[in-house]
């Protein structure tokens, strides 16, 4: 497209040329050649800078009237100090001054000094503009891609503390029951067995989805049933839908939401608590309660409270609200998220 789009610049530019350009065969022909580069400056940079180049010094031995390089090389100039290395650019800027300097000496020969000193004041400051202008978007260019990456490792850094804290913690409340009942060791095991491999299932799709398009659908709404019923007895679920459309992203965060706060809840509430998850789903806002009995945990100093500040950041990112704290009798964490909208980059 990009290609396309340079084509269809450099035949206006020619176009446009040739209305001013005496009828004469050599002018006409430098026009066009002044015209072409403008074509390939992304494609083909340096073999453009040369065309230009010498299709202007062609121009200014031969033809003593206005060039076309006044509109060809300041754009090059900006092409090259956004999308090529400094070198180039540089180069093309050099180009571009001794340019300012031969072209106005050379079209308006025998007219006042002043004119000459204006027109090349004029001209170096427009290549001087139009250099620092590409090089400026092309700062921040790369600012951007540098905050999008570090945005993605965030992201990959929740989903693997989400996957793997939430496993973890089930395998070794699991492990700490078996050693207190010795004849339920097998039953233990096969959970043990079963939560190992879903978390290494859930790993090997997040790492395919890293390494390619075709991943499978992230966990959402319809997998917090699973995620509740896992804890059996020791948590109850309710969910109230009134058919507002759910996205990936608010399903995703729902989830992870619940499957944080019940992971802290196995760690910290003690094992006769119990916890009861709520979910509300309003047109205009989602309401995720998830309450235990036990004793709770807040976020330590001693970095401990990771989880918390994982959750956070996912509902800051989805332009939401959590709050964390110890109630009556338990502990409590309520995520207030936007049903509708997009989650903030």
């Amino acid at each position: 497209m990009s290609l396309w789009r340079d084509v269809l610049v450099a035949v206006a530019v020619a176009a446009v040329s040739l209305l001013f350009t005496a009828p004469d065969p050599v002018a006409s022909s430098l026009a066009v050649a002044l015209s072409a580069p403008l074509a390939i400056r992304r494609t083909h940079p340096a073999l453009a800078l040369v065309v230009a180049t010498a299709a202007a010094v062609a121009h200014a031995a031969l033809v003593d009237t206005l060039s076309v390089a006044v509109v060809t090389v300041p754009v090059l100039v900006h092409s090259f100090a956004r999308w090529e290395r400094r070198g180039l650019a540089l180069t093309a800027v050099g180009i571009a001054l001794a340019g300012a300097v031969i072209g106005p000496v050379t079209w308006h020969a025998g007219q006042p000094a002043s004119t000459v000193v204006f027109t090349v004041s004029a001209y170096v400051a427009v290549v001087a503009g139009v250099y620092v202008a590409g090089w400026s978007a092309r700062e921040r260019a790369a600012a951007l891609e540098q905050a999008a990456r570090a945005q993605e490792r965030a992201e990959i850094a929740r989903e693997v503390h989400d996957v793997v804290a939430h496993s973890l913690s089930m395998i070794a409340v699991q492990a700490e029951g078996a050693s207190a009942r010795p004849d339920k060791a097998a039953d233990v095991l096969a959970v043990i067995a079963e939560e190992s491999r879903r978390a290494l299932n859930e790993i090997r799709d997040m790492v395919g989805m890293l390494r390619r398009d075709d991943y499978r659908p992230a966990p959402g709404l319809d997998d917090v049933e699973e995620l509740v019923e896992r804890l059996g007895e020791r948590a109850e679920l309710r969910i109230v839908h009134n058919g507002s459309p759910i996205g990936p992203v608010l399903g995703l965060t729902v989830y992870r939401v619940v499957q944080e706060s019940l992971t802290n809840f196995v760690r910290h509430a003690g094992p006769q608590a119990k916890a009861e998850v709520t979910v509300v789903i309003g047109a205009d806002t989602t309401d995720i309660t998830v309450r235990d009995d036990g004793r709770g945990a807040e976020a330590r100093p001693d970095g401990r409270g990771q989880g918390l500040r994982v959750m956070r950041e996912r509902v800051r990112a989805h332009n939401g609200t959590l709050v964390a704290s110890a109630v009556d009798g338990g502990f409590e964490v309520r995520a207030v998220l936007p049903t509708r909208g997009e989650p903030c980059r």
